[in-house]
């Protein structure tokens, strides 16, 4: 055999070994995101739509300086709403300062500053959506590391999951708050089936604490909606998602969206002392995630 035909067979041998290893790795891909995905179960039933009704007194956000909170700020601004935002004393405020809304400062873990900041104001209405930021990890890892690695293991005590969000219903009931919306993350409860299996790995103890949380609230005798959202995107609203007391359902969201449905439920009675998952039919698979 010629020098020109040995090249040409290792050649051909290396073009086909990177056809299958394509293959192989399209297969696994595209089946992490079907496993990762919300089309195993469809809810047929979901709370109506409802014009908006404004509460019409001092709602504090929690949990405002980012993400789902920041969101429900701007649209309740919007809507010419009284809003302070609780941040704590080495909060980044300023997407808050642009905005100009109100800022009471305390740290959700100590009790004695929450409690001043809600006895010194007379907040009717509350939105939670406090939980652990990325910055608060003693290690910081992506998506991508949280699957494989599993979840970052932190001191529950430090985390505000549990105590930040009870130091906040025992003040708001103490004070006489009216009305108590939390988000918080399919997982809990008796959502614990709907989050796939291979995306409970990294989240698994903050669940535990979030569900520590809601159990909380219910017991608490304020008036309180749940709502349970799956993974986050930072697209724009699909102007699809729902909610739904099917606890099987799961699917991925925008962070829009569950602000608009926090602010829908605020004034729809239907919702007061039920628990919801956050439902968008667009966004069943992994990979929407990522998409605009």
């Amino acid at each position: 055999m010629s020098s020109t035909k040995k090249y040409m067979n290792i050649i051909s041998i290396i073009l086909r070994s990177l056809c299958y290893l394509i293959i192989v790795l399209v297969v696994i891909v595209s089946s992490y995101i079907i496993l990762n995905s919300g089309i195993y179960h469809t809810p047929t039933t979901f709370l109506m739509s409802s014009n908006y009704v404004s509460p019409s007194n001092k709602i504090l956000i929690v949990g405002g300086t980012r993400g789902v909170g920041l969101e429900i700020i701007k649209k309740l601004l919007d809507r010419g709403e009284d809003v302070t935002a609780m941040v704590r004393s080495t909060s980044n405020v300023e997407k808050l300062t642009q905005l100009g809304v109100k800022q009471v400062v305390a740290d959700a873990l100590i009790k004695e500053q929450v409690q001043a900041i809600f006895s010194q104001n007379n907040f009717d209405t509350v939105i939670s959506t406090l939980g652990t930021s990325a910055k608060d990890l003693p290690e910081r890892q992506n998506f991508i590391q949280a699957r494989i690695k599993g979840e970052v293991k932190m001191d529950p005590n430090k985390r505000p999951d549990f105590i930040g969000n009870r130091n906040i219903i025992d003040s708001a009931k103490t004070t006489g708050a009216n009305r108590f919306i939390f988000i918080t993350v399919i997982g809990t409860g008796q959502s614990h089936d709907a989050l796939p299996p291979l995306s409970r790995r990294g989240h698994k103890d903050v669940i535990l604490l979030k569900e520590k949380a809601e159990n909380h609230l219910r017991a608490s005798g304020l008036s309180y909606t749940i709502i349970r959202p799956g993974g986050f995107s930072n697209g724009q609203s699909s102007g699809k998602a729902k909610l739904t007391e099917d606890h099987l359902a799961f699917s991925y969201i925008a962070r829009i969206d569950v602000a608009n449905l926090a602010i829908e439920a605020l004034g729809n009675d239907e919702s007061i002392d039920k628990t919801f998952n956050a439902y968008d039919k667009d966004m069943l698979y992994l990979h929407r995630m990522f998409m605009d």
